[in-house]
């Protein structure tokens, strides 16, 4: 029985006792595993705290790994470090917005209540605040509010 790869779209004979739609091609079957991979993290929990448990094994074993990588391969590192440089730039870029009243980067806190406003994607002011009640158990130091 003739079928068509999912992945590069050719022609190949499947097996009639199997539901297979990726040929033999190595790249095929990499995608055919990847996409098992992804579907099986995303469903089950214990398979992801496996690879997890995994991932943090071989970062132990492998120390000097990425640092050694980047020595031997000078072109990956200058085309990430490019990468990085214009996320950075666009990352500046974006306007944040917030409320026109918002406070200024030094701020004296008091006691009082005060509307505390989940941020979305750390950018934009959602509209559903709530509203809480603080008070202040020590005037000792200044409060500071730092930017991310």
């Amino acid at each position: 029985m003739e079928k068509r790869c999912v992945y590069c779209g050719r022609r190949f004979l499947a097996n009639p006792r199997c539901n297979h739609q990726y040929c033999i091609r190595p790249e095929c079957q990499r995608a055919r595993k990847l996409k098992w991979q992804k579907e099986k993290l995303a469903r089950d929990n214990a398979y992801r705290e496996n690879q997890k448990a995994a991932h943090r094994e071989w970062c132990s074993r492998s120390t000097g790994y990425w640092k050694e990588y980047r020595r031997r391969n000078p072109a990956y590192t200058k085309h990430n470090r490019q990468q990085q440089r214009e996320r950075n730039r666009r990352r500046r870029s974006r306007p944040e917005i917030a409320k026109m009243d918002a406070s200024g980067a030094k701020n004296n806190i008091s006691s009082g209540r005060y509307q505390l406003m989940p941020l979305c994607n750390g950018v934009i002011a959602k509209m559903d605040a709530l509203i809480v009640e603080i008070d202040v158990v020590s005037r000792g130091c200044s409060m500071e509010v730092k930017g991310p």
